[in-house]
Formats: structure tokens, C-alpha cells, sequence
């Protein structure tokens, strides 16, 4: 479609430039000429477009340089500057539609894609590490922080339940299972975190189920409900990105 083959007509139609006859004329030819009414609307975008982005000082100036433009010749042949300000305001009508409507044109993303962005493994040398005594828990988690998973999974594994330390050792355990990429042990470990009564761990251990959930998808509702709740939960640490994760989804 070329824009400047309709866009006398189109603008003298706008301006009120037309005779009855002829604007009656145009009005009938829209309804039967598609190409026609695309670019009717298109210039129409361009005017919207020129509107957002050009101040008033602006469009004086660019009207001084159309009464010049009009005026100048280059062989023999007119520049209409005007029609050049309407395909440029066309060109931007589109850009601003693609940039507008992109959000909403992009697909959702996926379980594994959130997983990655929000999934985060705790620095277990920091929490509680210097004051529990030498035992299975700080070697598992020397070995975590040594990313050797393997050999914390087997330090963490000797802790059992019923154990003061077992919750914490099946948090860290999730964190050491993830890191050998086996999601479903290690969501089975996080929702041990999340059902305990232990503050530190409990609402963390959660989180990180959900997580896990999310990679290994689909999130059933038990699981959506949960991130809900977080979502709505203002106290929640995990507020902001559970609202974000679930903006996301949408």
C-alpha cells in the first residue's frame, strides 16, 4: 500500500477541503476499498502519533517549514512537506502501536523460564553455621556451599526426623537436589520446610517449593492458591515476586 496515493484525498477529507459530492464519494469508496480505509486509519494513527510526541513550538516550526517546503523546487518538481510530516507520523503511529502492544503480544512465560528467574539457593555459611556443633548438618552444608551436592545430600540425608536440626537439614537438602537438577526430591524436601512450625524455614521452605512446582509444572490449583496468598500477603518476604510471577502468568 502506498500511503502517498490516498493522501490528498484523505487530508482535504479531514480538512473539510471536499465538496459534498466529493466527500460523499470518499465515504462510499471507504466502505468498498480496503485499501483506502487502511490508509484513512493509518493517517489518523499519524495524527495521534504527531499529538504524543511533538510540542506545540514544535508543530509552529514544522508549519513554517512546510510554507518553505511548498516554495522550494528540485527540478521542477514540488516538495510537499506536509506529506512528508504525514508519513513520518505514520512510520511513528506504528512504532508506538508496537511498542505499546508488545507486553500483550508476548507469550506468558514458562514455568522453567520463572524457576530461573527467581529461584535463588541460600548462603548456608551464614545462617546458624558457626554456633551448631561439628556434625552431619555442617558438613552438608560445607559441602553445599562447595556446590560438591552430592556429598551434601549424603551429610543432610544422615539427619533424621525428628532431629532439632532435621528441618533445617531438609530446607538445605532441597537447595543440594536442586543443584543436581532433581527438582521433584527436592520439592518433596522444601514442603517439609514449608509444613514445619520453624519461623526461619517454614515460609522460605515454601517459596521454594512453589518454585520447584513451577519447573516442574503445570502449577495445579493447591499450588496457584499458594502463590495467591503470598501475592496478597504484605508481610510476606516473597510478596513483590509473587505478585510479579503472577502478572507474569496472565
Amino acid at each position: 500500500m502506498k500511503l502517498e496515493n490516498y493522501y490528498d484525498r484523505i487530508d482535504q477529507y479531514h480538512a473539510g477541503e471536499l465538496s459534498t459530492g466529493d466527500r460523499q464519494n470518499f465515504e462510499r469508496e471507504l466502505g468498498s476499498n480496503e485499501e483506502l480505509r487502511q490508509a484513512e486509519e493509518l493517517y489518523r494513527l499519524s495524527l495521534s502519533a504527531l499529538d504524543y510526541g511533538v510540542e506545540e513550538s514544535l508543530r509552529k516550526d514544522l508549519k513554517q517549514w512546510e510554507k518553505e517546503g511548498n516554495r522550494a523546487a528540485s527540478g521542477g518538481r514540488i516538495i510537499n512537506f506536509r506529506r512528508s510530516i504525514f508519513i513520518l507520523g505514520a512510520a511513528a503511529a506504528v512504532l508506538l502501536l508496537v511498542f505499546f502492544a508488545r507486553p500483550f503480544l508476548m507469550p506468558a512465560p514458562s514455568g522453567d523460564e520463572l524457576f530461573a528467574s527467581y529461584y535463588k539457593a541460600d548462603d548456608p555459611r551464614i545462617i546458624r553455621g558457626g554456633s551448631v556443633p561439628q556434625n552431619a548438618l555442617t558438613a552438608a552444608k560445607k559441602a553445599l556451599a562447595e556446590e560438591s551436592y552430592a556429598d551434601a545430600i549424603e551429610d543432610f540425608s544422615r539427619i533424621p526426623e525428628g532431629d532439632p536440626l532435621y528441618v533445617e537439614a531438609q530446607y538445605y537438602l532441597g537447595h543440594a537436589l536442586v543443584g543436581l537438577k532433581n527438582y521433584s526430591a527436592a520439592k518433596k524436601a522444601f514442603a517439609i520446610a514449608a509444613d514445619s512450625n520453624e519461623s526461619k524455614f517454614n515460609e522460605k521452605g515454601e517459596w521454594n517449593y512453589i518454585l520447584t512446582c513451577l519447573k516442574l509444572g503445570p502449577m495445579d490449583a493447591a499450588v496457584e492458591s499458594k502463590l495467591k496468598t503470598i501475592a496478597q500477603d504484605k508481610g510476606s518476604s516473597f510478596n513483590e515476586q509473587a505478585r510479579e510471577i503472577m502478572k507474569k502468568m496472565k
